[in-house]
């Protein structure tokens, strides 16, 4: 059960991340580049935190 938690957790965070991405493309008509690299590791690291509150 942990284990599929964990990867709900590490697909539904990038999935937030690109529709923020998506969303401020199409308001602000601009792509922050710098977040590009943060959409694609903060997802990994929120997993290992997730999984590291209960273990």
């Amino acid at each position: 059960m942990l284990n599929v938690l964990t990867a709900l957790v590490g697909i539904v965070t990038p999935a937030l991340g690109i529709g923020w991405l998506i969303y401020s493309w199409t308001v602000d008509l601009e792509v922050p580049y710098f977040t590009i690299p943060l959409v694609l590791t903060v997802p990994v690291i929120v997993a290992v935190a997730f999984r590291n509150c209960w273990e």
